[in-house]
């Protein structure tokens, strides 16, 4: 080899920073029209592909230099409560509700950085017949992250080519993965 190689630039998405925090919930909402002798088990489920998390002020610089920024979320989580009779296991009535979640974090935003988040989690629900409400508990992990797109030059030693696939003696019907895999060629 002579030593040269080719450079390319490549555009990817970079993580400047991101961070994770447990936040604990608590929410009532009400469920009036429930017959006083049915008993009622609550069944609580968070869709956390609907999440939406939001910006809601501007971005409060901390260190100028460093590109670090106080930011202000409004994450928006989606959830279902279904109200069952525990008797006959049907449904009484669905609930759709959106748990709204103040979140303000100091993280690494430089100009043209977008800042996201997920959120995962459980929730833990009862039915109060005295004040006709469902009392929930939710406990949250929510990863919060500033990413932009950069360039990066990058050195190569030519282009990446397939190799030729090999097919197993056993056919496709008796090949079976026991976890081992030899990848040595």
């Amino acid at each position: 080899m002579d030593g040269k190689h080719d450079v390319i630039c490549i555009e990817a998405n970079k993580v400047f920073d991101f961070c994770i925090q447990e936040h604990h919930v608590e929410r009532m909402f009400s469920a009036t029209g429930v017959s006083d002798h049915t008993k009622v088990e609550v069944e609580c489920h968070i869709d956390t592909h609907n999440i939406n998390c939001k910006e809601v002020s501007p971005r409060e610089s901390v260190d100028k230099r460093k590109h670090k920024a106080l930011v202000c979320l409004a994450i928006h989580v989606p959830v279902r409560l279904r109200l069952i009779n525990k008797s006959t296991g049907k449904t009484i009535r669905t609930i759709e509700k959106k748990v709204v979640v103040l979140k303000q974090v100091v993280l690494c935003v430089p100009p043209g950085a977008d800042v996201s988040c997920e959120v995962s989690g459980d929730c833990c629900c009862v039915f109060d017949r005295d004040n006709e409400e469902i009392n929930c508990v939710f406990d949250l992990c929510i990863a919060i992250k500033s990413v932009g797109t950069v360039q990066v030059l990058v050195p190569t030693l030519g282009a990446c080519l397939p190799k030729e696939c090999r097919s197993s003696q056993k056919g496709c019907g008796k090949a079976r993965f026991d976890g081992d895999c030899d990848c040595d060629d």
